[in-house]
């Protein structure tokens, strides 16, 4: 160990690398949406290991470790785009795997790869493991290497963009809590992945064209592993309850009988409003059918059409309503009507009352001046 020191630049990225790990874990661990948490927390720790080169290298590991060139876990690019898409793909859609399982071949190629040049030319080999290098691995296998892990993460950022809005789509017409199903972990992603990409990017041509060392791509390689700490967090933090899936829908009836859904509308709304169903804050689409033995999609279609909105919407008017009255009637404060009313927290009460009655809920010093809009309705 002689010879190994624990510079600024190998304590700065190991911290970091320390928060993406201790995150990866604890999703690969997680029940609560088991596959889809496992899929990110696989992302989070292998992103965590393609930091090993740069914290033995700051920390002149090399020079003790030699051997240590093509150690496989140290270049895992290729699984990082389509474990992402898993991840955002268990989460949203479920369902069975189907042809998305064929999307992790690029990386296994790639950690085979790593392997046999890990151990082929002699596992303690370096000088043979670097003239493979220059003669080989530099010139041919990296460029693919590099576009093809652009490539694939362009992908992801894709897919996870138009899976999260069709998802928000869904939660529109089945969820009555539909705002506190939406991923919003996957938005940040999906910026954190941009950016992931310019950086990514910017540091393969400083390697590429310019031949930088690693103190030179230092800056860029830190601000890697410090979003990727980010966006761990984010997820450990959001991801702790079940979500609906869009795989779960019922395909609507081919028949489709205007006045019957107008019967049918009809009576959702009064047995939403008579035994007062709206309260509860987990109400879906799929509970008033079964309570009404109707098919799930056929009540969905008969909401949209027969009262003009979606589900969501109506529910949660439905619950704004019954707010208004609490609130004209009792000087409870405001979080005890939010709850009252069949919301999950008052950050979505608030955020639903402004949406439905165009201002913004009362305080609780309002309630109980009566000097809040509200009351002059």
């Amino acid at each position: 160990m002689d010879g190994l020191v624990m510079n600024w630049r190998s304590a700065m990225m190991a911290m970091a690398v320390a928060v993406v790990l201790v995150c990866g874990i604890i999703l690969w661990l997680r029940r609560t949406e088991r596959a889809s948490s496992f899929y990110l927390g696989i992302v989070l720790i292998l992103a965590g290991c393609s930091m090993g080169p740069q914290i033995i290298g700051f920390a002149n590991g090399y020079d003790i470790w030699p051997w240590l060139t093509f150690f496989p876990l140290f270049d895992t690019e290729l699984w990082v785009g389509p474990l992402l898409y898993l991840h955002a793909d268990r989460l949203m859609r479920g369902g069975p795997l189907g042809w998305r399982k064929w999307l992790l071949l690029p990386g296994i190629l790639q950690t085979l790869y790593y392997c046999g040049a890990f151990i082929l030319p002699g596992l303690f080999d370096h000088e043979a493991k670097w003239e493979f290098t220059r003669a080989v691995h530099s010139p041919y296998i990296m460029p693919i290497e590099s576009a093809l892990a652009v490539a694939m993460l362009l992908w992801a950022i894709f897919m996870i963009w138009r899976m999260r809005r069709s998802y928000l789509e869904y939660l529109d017409q089945t969820q009555s809590a539909a705002r506190d199903y939406d991923p919003v972990w996957l938005r940040n992603l999906i910026v954190g992945l941009v950016i992931a990409v310019i950086l990514f990017g910017a540091l393969e041509i400083m390697f590429l064209i310019a031949e930088q060392n690693y103190y030179q791509a230092f800056p860029v390689q830190l601000l890697l592993i410090g979003l990727m700490a980010w966006l761990g967090l984010d997820a450990a933090w959001r991801l702790t309850a079940p979500f609906p899936k869009m795989a779960q829908a019922i395909n609507p009836p081919t028949l489709d009988v205007q006045d019957t859904q107008i019967g049918l509308a009809e009576m959702i709304d009064k047995k939403l409003r008579d035994q007062e169903w709206f309260l509860e804050s987990r109400l879906s689409i799929r509970d008033v059918a079964s309570r009404l033995g109707s098919n799930e999609s056929y009540v969905s279609r008969a909401v949209n059409s027969g009262l003009g909105q979606s589900f969501n919407r109506y529910v949660n008017g439905l619950r704004v309503e019954y707010a208004k009255r609490l609130m004209r009637q009792t000087e409870q404060p405001i979080l005890s009507i939010a709850l009252d009313s069949g919301f999950n927290s008052k950050a979505t009460f608030n955020c639903v009352f402004r949406e439905i009655a165009g201002l913004t809920p009362p305080n609780s010093e309002s309630l109980r001046t009566r000097k809040s809009p509200i009351f002059r309705k």
